[in-house]
Parts: structure tokens; sequence; C-alpha cells
């Protein structure tokens, strides 16, 4: 934006306001930048991302509008930390370093190639012959030798770049884990759900649960006692061992539990195992050894209607997990 004169960067933002609301984008610092981008129609392929995305999606979500504004918009010395951009210098120095040593190898051989066929248009001796051949299988290793050389310089450039990127990604990782029960948090939920969707029919199930009374428990038994209860709840949960399943935590103790390839009926079914298998048991503290009350949990559940959003498919769960709670709690509610 600090390129555009006054003029012409507002006359960009009032056209790219309305696009926002119109498709209800929230207004972010990266959605704003990523936008006035799109409607300056300065760089075709960011266009054509969006483009694709929003044929698909009718939107743009928060972690894409991330990444395009890191990619397109942001100056490269900011989109990596400093140590990673040190080893990339190093793997591009290394690179070059023996591209050079390389392409001087080549060079040598072939005016040793050149120097031979002059010898052999007036070579009329054996020794002559001798002489020559002696010269090219000298050529020929040194380049052969500086060719092995580079070939090992590449492939301890790939394992370099391939242990940075498995870096990256467990990087990326931590950023969409949840730190106390390991599940994913709400934004790796929300890339998994966009990952999921655009191939959906009317088979992705979100069940969103909550524990009832929660406070009250902080209150009675101590903050420390709330989180080991959600701890328990997790591990109980990650004993399922679903497939096609996500686990995420929202904050405090609400959980997400996204399925892929489940009906509404499965769905239910299944919310009801949890709901169950929760209010069953007898669980003590065990800082204290006392056992708490009965622990039971409320659940939403919904299915993905026809093309509906992401926001308004998770914000059917949560009225169908406030309707649980109001219902009396230790509920299950897919109205």
């Amino acid at each position: 934006m600090q390129n555009e004169n006054p003029t012409k960067a507002a006359e960009f933002m009032q056209e790219a306001v309305p696009l926002m609301l119109k498709l209800n984008i929230s207004p972010t610092p990266y959605n704003y930048g990523i936008w006035y981008a799109y409607v300056s129609n300065r760089n075709q392929k960011l266009n054509q991302i969006m483009d694709s995305t929003l044929r698909k999606l009718g939107n743009i979500p928060s972690f894409l509008s991330r990444e395009l504004f890191h990619e397109f918009l942001l100056p490269d010395e900011f989109n990596t930390g400093h140590g990673q951009q040190k080893q990339l210098k190093t793997i591009i120095h290394t690179v070059e370093s023996s591209s050079k040593e390389m392409r001087q190898g080549l060079k040598d051989l072939n005016l040793v190639l050149e120097k031979s066929r002059k010898i052999l248009k007036h070579a009329n001796k054996e020794e002559h012959f001798d002489k020559v051949i002696h010269y090219i299988e000298k050529g020929t290793l040194l380049a052969s030798q500086k060719a092995t050389h580079f070939h090992q310089s590449l492939s301890l450039v790939q394992q370099e770049l391939d242990e940075l990127k498995m870096e990256f990604e467990e990087v990326k990782k931590q950023i969409e884990v949840d730190e106390l029960t390991q599940f994913s948090n709400k934004k790796g939920l929300e890339r998994q759900l966009y990952q999921w969707l655009p191939e959906a029919e009317d088979d992705i199930s979100i069940i969103l649960l909550d524990v009832d009374n929660l406070n009250e428990i902080n209150e009675q038994f101590g903050k420390r006692a709330g989180t080991a209860l959600i701890r328990y709840l997790a591990e109980l949960m990650r004993a399922l061992k679903l497939e096609k399943t996500l686990l995420a935590r929202f904050e405090g103790g609400t959980f997400c539990i996204l399925m892929n390839e489940a009906t509404l009926d499965v769905t239910h079914r299944f919310a009801e195992l949890i709901r169950q298998k929760v209010s069953a048991q007898k669980i003590r503290y065990k800082q204290s050894k006392v056992h708490m009350p009965q622990v039971t949990v409320s659940i939403g559940i919904a299915t993905l209607l026809g093309e509906e959003s992401p926001e308004d498919f998770l914000n059917r769960a949560r009225t169908n997990l406030l309707h649980a709670k109001q219902a009396g709690k230790n509920q299950t509610s897919d109205r």
C-alpha cells in the first residue's frame, strides 16, 4: 500500500471494503492487505488463488489469508526465522560454490578435448597417440572428480532442505496444537474443515462438547483440578481411536470432534456414547484424594447441509450445544 499515491490507495480501499462486507470477510490486517492487493490486480497468481478459493468455498478462511499475505505481500526477510534464514543462505552458498566448481571442471575438460583434437590432426607417431590418451584420461578424471563432488554436495543440500522442511512443518503443527491436550486447537480445526469441505457432500459432522459446571469444579477443587479433568477427558476421547476424525479443544472445557464420512445417525450414536462414558466415570482428584461430583458434558451436533459455509456449520453445532445446556445439561441436541 505504501507505494500508492493517497488518491489511488483510497480508490482501492473503497473497492475492497464493500467486497469484504459482501463476503463477510473479517476486518483483520491480513484480510485488508490481500483484498487491497486483489482489487489492485497487480498479482495475477494471488488473484487466481483467491478466485479459485471463492468458487470452492465462498470465502477466504483466516489461515489462508495469513498464508497469502506472507507469501505475496510480506517481504521475504520477514517470512523466515533468523536461524532458518542463515541456514538457507548457507545452502544457497553451498550449491552456488559446487555449481561453479562443476562448471569449471566441464570447461577444463572441453579445453582438454579441444587440444587433443588439434594434436591428433598432426599426430604421426605412436607416442603422440599415447600422449593424447593420457591427456584425455587425466582431464576426464579431474572432471569426473568434480562431478562426483557436485553430486555429493547436492545430496547433502537435499538432506538439509528435507530437515528444514520438517522443522517448518513442526512449527506449523505447534501453532495449531492445544498445549494442554495436544489436540488441534481452533485454528487447526479450521484448517482441516476447509480441507475436507470442498469435496464433501453431506457426510461431515461436528460434535461440540462442553464440560458442565466447570466453573463450579474450579471453585470447589481449584483450577488445577479443572485442568486435570480436561486432560482426563482428552485421554478418554483419544482412547476411542476413531478413523477420519479430528479431535480439537477450544477454550476452557469445550471440545470439538470433526468427523468425516459420518451421517447424522452415526454422529448422534457416537455423541451419546461419549456422553454416557463421561457420566459413568467416578473421578477422584489425586491431589486431595476426594471424589468429584458426577462429571457430565452437554453436546451439540450438526451435519453439513448442502453448500453451507464452515462458519454456519460450526454455529449450528454451537446453537445445538446451547439447547442441550438449556434442556438441563448432560444432554445431546441435534435439532
